[in-house]
């Protein structure tokens, strides 16, 4: 287990939106568990916990559990305002804030005008350098851009992070959007990861002659690069299936109808059995454009699963491991030809699927929790305990 300087500090997280026990939320429990079971004094703030309490962390939340299960949208008005009041006031002399998405400005604000140290979470690429790269996806399907960022959210979350004291950049391509920025300096590179099994489970026995199956596990969409998978697919790897795990982009499932609707793809939108697929699977596939540091390639990994993603989808894992196979997801007829080879060879699945699960054994929450919070106050030193406002008030 790490040793955390300053000890008596507490990290106090704030999470707006309602705590998932999927995506993001899931992401953010786990490090808060895994870093709380290391030692770290750490709690969570926020709208409602949904799912199993994390074992050993402290949650507070402002919803009931009836209200809980209401669609966020319904209670929010009167439960942000409840939860910001009651983290605000939670903090004292000497705790840092640690802000996930969705924590509106005036939050940072407040929280600098006081002086108290801001961390935040950079779970995807920054938005100024994330928008070029999907407006382009989209234009080079002659399709207007369908994303949702804008300029004025550009704008906020500039703002947002003008005023952190230090950033969590999970994986290098977040690093790099950083680069260039007034907060550069205070990046403190980090990784995601998940629960590794210590054993791996049984898989189902495999049929004489059965099709080798590749597995996609995300919403399937522009920005995770199902429309460079889908126009490969149109020329599918001999003896290959492809199953699709996640929500389709209508745009997808528009210009890509034939190809879903082939013998050779099957999808089964959003699924909170990702396991089961991937022991069904022979093969992992994410061909982001843009990312964090994707948990989907982590949860492959230390399944056994062989992973061919792109640079973005390989992630922290894939750029210091080399486990992950990447590839250029612009490049239609190398994906092609990478696909066929996975598709040819049990050997290659073999030997790639157990170096992944090897590299995965690195990347257990456990030991990649706790290590962000050792970085972070390395990083940072003596200045947490600096009480001088944040840069850009």
């Amino acid at each position: 287990m790490p040793e955390f300087p300053f000890p008596g500090r507490a990290v106090r997280t704030l999470m707006t939106m309602p705590c998932e026990d999927v995506g993001v939320g899931r992401t953010c429990r786990s490090i808060l568990s895994a870093s709380r079971a290391a030692g770290l004094a750490c709690d969570l703030f926020t709208s409602a916990l949904r799912g199993d309490r994390p074992a050993g962390l402290s949650v507070h939340s402002v919803m009931p559990p009836g209200l809980a299960r209401l669609p966020f949208g319904l209670v929010r008005r009167f439960a942000e305002p409840a939860l910001h009041r009651r983290f605000l006031a939670s903090l004292g002399e000497g705790d840092i804030a640690y802000l996930w998405p969705s924590v509106p400005v005036a939050v940072y604000e407040s929280l600098a005008r006081r002086g108290i140290p801001i961390i935040a979470e950079s779970v995807n690429t920054r938005m100024e350098a994330a928008k070029p790269v999907l407006d382009a996806a989209y234009a080079s399907l002659g399709l207007p851009p369908a994303h949702d960022i804008t300029e004025a959210r550009i704008a906020e979350q500039n703002r947002r992070q003008a005023l952190c004291t230090a950033i969590f950049a999970p994986s290098p391509a977040t690093e790099r959007a950083f680069a260039g920025t007034e907060v550069a300096d205070r990046i403190v590179p980090a990784s995601y990861g998940t629960w590794v099994p210590k054993t791996l489970p049984a898989r189902p026995p495999r049929e004489p002659g059965a099709p080798v199956v590749f597995v996609f596990v995300g919403a399937v969409c522009v920005r995770k690069g199902a429309h460079r998978l889908l126009e490969a697919w149109r020329r599918p790897p001999e003896g290959a299936v492809l199953r699709l795990v996640g929500d389709i982009e209508p745009v997808i499932r528009a210009r890509f109808a034939d190809v879903l609707a082939s013998d050779g793809v099957s999808s089964i939108g959003f699924s909170r059995n990702v396991v089961a697929e991937l022991l069904r699977a022979d093969v992992a596939l994410l061909p982001s454009l843009e990312e964090g540091d994707p948990i989907a390639t982590y949860e492959a990994a230390a399944h056994g699963l062989p992973v061919i993603a792109s640079e973005a989808g390989a992630g922290r894992i894939g750029a210091e491991t080399g486990a992950i196979t990447v590839v250029d997801p612009d490049d239609i007829e190398a994906l092609r030809g990478v696909l066929a080879c996975f598709a040819g060879s049990e050997e290659l699945r073999r030997d790639r699927g157990a170096a992944a699960r090897q590299a995965a054994l690195g990347y257990d929450w456990s030991r990649v929790g706790p290590l962000r919070f050792v970085r972070l106050f390395e990083k940072l030193g003596r200045s947490l305990g600096a009480r001088a406002p944040a840069p850009g008030l």
